[in-house]
């Protein structure tokens, strides 16, 4: 193949598409191309001398391995697959970003997908086995009965993210949702309210019953029982919804509401002063659970739980790496406490 010399870059690029393939570095270099696959590949041993030969050849022509074809070569995949529920909440967008980016930092290459109850686990098992996928990360509180395990059974390693599964198998990075309940239940009770109405979060889902579990043992431990439970759950509209129970039903309302997460928190703020004029945290003071970016608005200034959603990033980074490079079986399960951040609600 002819190739030509840019005078401003001094680089030699091949004449055909532009594209520099592995064949392109071997004839720079002098050695063959699987020199050249192993120079670029985990886990193969070159030459010192050679190896810094071939990558200055790359460097010189521009050449990036192409990591899928690395993948299905040597079933050794750097491929990471984020499998997320719906991105209604916002946390779950941040969650996202966080750990892509985490990925990304480690050389993994992340590739997103959306899963539910509905969803085909067989196709989508067929798919991840097809590109050697390395890792499964499941965040969604929805998934298909049974994926898990089928994840295990067709040989694919699976991470669960601020989540966890009772077969004890599974390695999973999860903030301590129990603790950080308890810390909002206690930031209440130093503020002086004894009368504290805690809402629920969806029905089913193991995040709000570990934040339900939360709130209950914070109000135990600072000797106070809830004054109402709330069914309530994860939506704007669910907040509203409460918000407009509380007014409706008469006997006073309580000094305090624990939410199951912000967006519930928002929802029930606003329907509150559009209904009745209530200022917070004048009265009632309210502390959300998350920490997403409207928390801090200004219209909001909500009291939350921040999940530790970068430092769970980095620690699933830290257990991916031990599974695709270290060559580990990790089965741990890793608990991050949350933080209160303090606003104007409470």
């Amino acid at each position: 193949m002819c190739a030509i010399v840019l005078a401003n870059k001094g680089k030699e690029l091949p004449m055909s598409d532009g594209r520099v393939t592995a064949d392109d570095v071997a004839r720079k270099a002098g050695v063959s191309r699987a020199t050249v696959s192993r120079t670029f590949s985990r886990g193969h041993s070159v030459q010192e001398q050679t190896r810094q030969r071939i990558l200055k050849a790359a460097a010189d022509l521009g050449y990036q391995p192409n990591a899928l074809a690395q993948a299905l070569t040597s079933r050794r995949s750097q491929i990471v697959s984020i499998l997320m529920g719906e991105l209604k909440n916002p946390i779950h967008a941040v969650l996202h970003q966080s750990i892509s980016m985490a990925l990304q930092e480690k050389n993994f290459i992340p590739i997103s997908g959306q899963i539910g109850v509905d969803s085909d686990a067989d196709k989508l098992i067929a798919t991840f086995r097809q590109y050697q996928v390395g890792v499964v990360i499941l965040t969604s509180m929805n998934i298909p009965p049974g994926l898990i395990g089928d994840l295990h059974k067709a040989g694919l390693q699976v991470l669960l993210l601020n989540r966890i599964d009772d077969d004890e198998i599974t390695a999973s990075v999860c903030a301590d949702l129990t603790q950080g309940g308890a810390l909002a239940a206690r930031h209440l009770a130093e503020r002086g309210c004894t009368s504290v109405a805690v809402a629920k979060g969806p029905a089913g889902h193991w995040t709000s019953a570990a934040r339900f579990a939360g709130h209950l043992a914070g109000l135990e431990r600072m000797g106070l029982q809830p004054a109402k439970i709330l069914e309530g759950g994860y939506t704007y509209a669910d907040g509203a919804r409460v918000a407009n129970a509380l007014l409706a039903g008469g006997g006073g309302l309580p000094e305090g509401v624990l939410c199951p997460n912000d967006l519930f928190a928002i929802g029930l703020m606003d329907r509150l002063r559009a209904g009745a004029g209530l200022r917070f945290p004048e009265d009632m003071r309210v502390v959300g659970f998350d920490d997403i970016p409207m928390a801090e608005w200004e219209s909001n200034q909500l009291t939350t739980i921040r999940l530790p959603v970068h430092s769970m990033a980095k620690r699933a980074t830290d257990v991916i790496s031990r599974i695709l490079v270290d060559e580990e079986t990790v089965e741990e399960k890793i608990w991050i406490p949350c933080r209160l951040i303090e606003r104007g609600s409470a």
